[in-house]
């Protein structure tokens, strides 16, 4: 019986074998003729690659796809690992201590004037207004005229004890700054969140001893594209807002020069506008292959502890937390929104889907990598798909 088990079996595994084969060919074909971007290849390890971590100190970097659960990974961070991140939060916290301190000073500032002069001829919150943007000229004009060497980077803290670098590193100008001020030397972050990961690999890392390590959550992008329609109408705090949104419908939207297209692929190979051509989505393929951890929106809860056992975050406190706040969608912790749902079969999704084909073959293929990956960690024994 157990040759005859054998014999049946034995062509099975042969054809995986050779699947795997041609598929590694294949691979090999594509390496030799679609070479990653330098910083990329230069500044983000491999993902596979577990030998740099024995002896140096690899940085996670989150590539934050809007509205693809990059908010709940970063807030989950943050409150339940309370680890110190690098993101635009640092920079807001500092904003808002130092207006806090100039208000404070202001009020002081007031108090003792009137005081000394005895009088009260101008009403006690004129005068804090008045003082409060006198001392915001001084600082603005101090901090143009100061050089990057007089500034510092440092961990800012904020009320409820969430640990920030003081930088921004969402925006191209606040990467540029973090740079100068030796971000990649510093060894302050614990993990980097930014939608920018060509700029963040070529600015906040180097090739030498402070190398990033790449993940991210994958969601459908005509979902994605949905809901980050419906969340900028609201959220004007935004750089991306754009007032147009609020008196559009999501039709409008979709067959409007406004309506994302293919903002993955474009990102990855630096190329936000124009037409885009076969290597392009080549390449951001073998990014991803090579360098990324994947997750998926979809299967959050197996995402959050891929995550955990990979970056060796074994406090399993923290991973209850990261579990019961962050796993589902629509949780207390979350940052998903209520929207009406969109008709797959509808004109409009069809308008969506149509620009953005190459983001949809994208996150087909990180979902092939979600699978292949999970394979991995398990034979590695560095993931227990059983794990509670």
């Amino acid at each position: 019986i157990k040759n005859a088990q054998e014999d049946v079996v034995a062509p099975s595994v042969a054809l995986r074998r050779r699947r795997l084969l041609d598929l590694n060919m294949g691979i090999e074909l594509e390496r030799k003729t679609y070479k990653l971007p330098f910083y990329m290849e230069q500044n983000l390890v491999n993902w596979d690659n577990l030998e740099r971590s024995v002896e140096t100190r690899d940085t996670p970097i989150f590539w934050h796809v809007l509205k693809s659960g990059g908010s709940a990974i970063k807030l989950m961070y943050a409150t339940c690992y309370q680890i110190t991140s690098a993101s635009e939060s640092g920079a807001w916290i500092e904003r808002e201590q130092q207006e806090a301190l100039a208000r404070q000073q202001a009020e002081e500032a007031g108090s003792e004037r009137r005081r000394l002069e005895g009088e009260d001829q101008v009403s006690p919150m004129e005068w804090v207004q008045k003082t409060i943007i006198e001392q915001w000229q001084v600082w603005d004009e101090s901090a143009e005229e100061a050089p990057d060497n007089q500034q510092q980077l440092h961990v800012v803290v904020a009320e409820d004890g969430r640990k920030y670098v003081n930088v921004d590193v969402t925006t191209m100008e606040g990467i540029a700054r973090a740079s100068r001020l030796d971000f990649a030397s510093s060894g302050l972050a614990d993990v980097i969140f930014t939608p920018l990961l060509r700029e963040s690999a070529e600015l906040l890392l180097d090739g030498d001893n402070h190398k990033g390590r790449m993940f991210a959550v994958f969601r459908s992008p005509v979902d994605r594209i949905v809901s980050l329609f419906y969340y900028l109408q609201q959220a004007t705090w935004e750089p991306t807002y754009n007032p147009e949104y609020a008196s559009m419908t999501i039709d409008e939207y979709a067959h409007s020069p406004l309506c994302e297209s293919n903002w993955m692929v474009r990102s990855l190979v630096n190329k936000m506008e124009g037409p885009l051509e076969p290597s392009d989505i080549a390449i951001a393929k073998e990014i991803i292959r090579q360098k990324c951890i994947v997750g998926l929106l979809s299967e959050m809860d197996e995402t959050i502890r891929r995550f955990h056992s990979f970056f060796g975050f074994e406090n399993d406190e923290a991973l209850t937390c990261a579990r019961q706040n962050f796993a589902v969608a629509g949780g207390s912790q979350s940052n998903s929104h209520k929207h009406p749902k969109l008709d797959p079969h509808g004109e409009t999704w069809q308008a969506i889907e149509n620009k953005n084909m190459l983001d949809i073959r994208l996150f087909e293929y990180a979902i092939e990598l979600w699978h292949e990956q999970g394979g991995w960690l398990q034979n590695e024994n560095m993931f227990d798909q059983n794990r509670i």
